[in-house]
């Protein structure tokens, strides 16, 4: 495994799970070293990942409603790394009762309710004429 090196990123891209990475954006960031770092040498991989990102570009933090050992903190985007003092303050203050210092409202989970139904049983059971020997 190499101990040193240079990695270049720094696009977004919002597809599909199943998208391909966009060989214009790998290009773009090639030149981009190139015209910066001459001397940077050869690029010799190539990586894609995913990062949450909610519909509404706000995170979830907030307790369960269904869970009353659950807090949530998650889905920040880009932002993780910048917001995670705040957010780790604000499940410190939830998991001790305390009254976190701002209002949570806007992210709770609640908020995509109209997006969520309750399984049924038939929901973990296969429906009849689907039943397999």
């Amino acid at each position: 495994m190499a101990t040193d090196g240079l990695r270049a990123a720094g696009t977004v891209e919002l597809a599909g799970l199943s998208a391909p990475s966009s060989a214009g954006r790998t290009a773009m960031i090639r030149r981009g070293v190139e015209a910066l770092l001459p001397g940077a040498g050869e690029g010799t991989s190539e990586w894609l990942g995913f990062r949450p990102s909610m519909p509404d570009s706000l995170p979830v933090i907030g307790n369960s409603p269904t869970s009353p050992n659950v807090t949530y903190a998650f889905g920040h985007g880009h932002l993780g790394l910048t917001l995670a003092g705040i957010t780790g303050r604000l499940v410190a203050d939830l998991v001790s009762n305390r009254k976190p210092s701002i209002d949570l409202t806007p992210f709770r989970s609640q908020r995509f309710s109209q997006f969520w139904r309750k399984p049924t049983i038939g929901d973990c059971w296969p429906k009849p004429g689907n039943w397999r020997a």
